[in-house]
């Protein structure tokens, strides 16, 4: 005998597929993933072509020699230098287009791109008001040193993109894994109130809150 009533039997079977919110929200939470990772991949490919492709090691000459360069005002012109890198190197350009007034500046930051083996360092910035073709000269004491024409590379660009790499897949593991868990506890939250109402047989299934007022227990 039973004084309180025989012992509750096993829980009823719920079909998955009554659960809610339905498994798709799952692969949705994946493709949210998978998307992220991929934009901080091709972020990362992204950068690394461009910062590579900024020095123009094809078009490379030594110390006393000069070479040409189609230069307009909203162009960013550098030149770079083979390393070791000698602080007393120096560019000018000798020739271009009538009225124009073309500078070379120094770089505010130090940047520099490895190409297989070799490191590129940034050294002078070409800026002109006219476009056209510029005739650069560039050498140093011991006429040692390997010039080459590029890009003038932007460094914040550059970290932009490092950034873009890294966060962008992390907030979308962050987003997918906090999707799959928030279903994942609905889900099972809706299964205890699916085998609650089975059990009991009607739609309010009893609740698991507890009282907050005087009168009998429900229950």
């Amino acid at each position: 005998m039973y004084p309180y009533g025989p012992p509750p039997g096993p829980p009823p079977r719920i079909d998955a597929r009554q659960l809610r919110p339905r498994p798709r929200w799952f692969v949705v939470a994946g493709v949210i993933a998978a998307i992220c990772v991929g934009i901080g991949i091709a972020s990362f490919v992204l950068t690394l072509t461009s910062t590579v492709d900024s020095v123009d090691d094809g078009e490379a000459f030594t110390s006393g020699r000069s070479v040409t360069l189609r230069i307009g005002p909203d162009d960013d012109a550098a030149i770079y230098v083979r390393s070791p890198f000698d602080s007393r190197a120096h560019c000018k350009i000798v020739s271009g287009p009538s009225g124009s007034v073309p500078r070379v500046t120094t770089p505010e930051s130090t940047f520099t791109v490895t190409k297989g083996s070799v490191e590129w360092q940034r050294v002078f910035v070409l800026k002109a008001d006219t476009d056209g073709d510029y005739r650069v000269l560039c050498d140093d004491p011991r006429g040692a040193l390997t010039f080459a024409p590029g890009d003038d590379a932007d460094f914040a660009s550059f970290v932009g993109g490092i950034v873009v790499t890294v966060v962008v897949p992390l907030l979308g593991l962050l987003a997918g894994a906090g999707i799959a868990i928030i279903v994942g506890v609905r889900r099972g939250r809706h299964r205890r109130w699916l085998e609650a109402q089975a059990y009991y047989g009607r739609r309010d299934a009893p609740s698991d809150r507890p009282r907050t007022g005087p009168g009998p227990d429900p229950r």
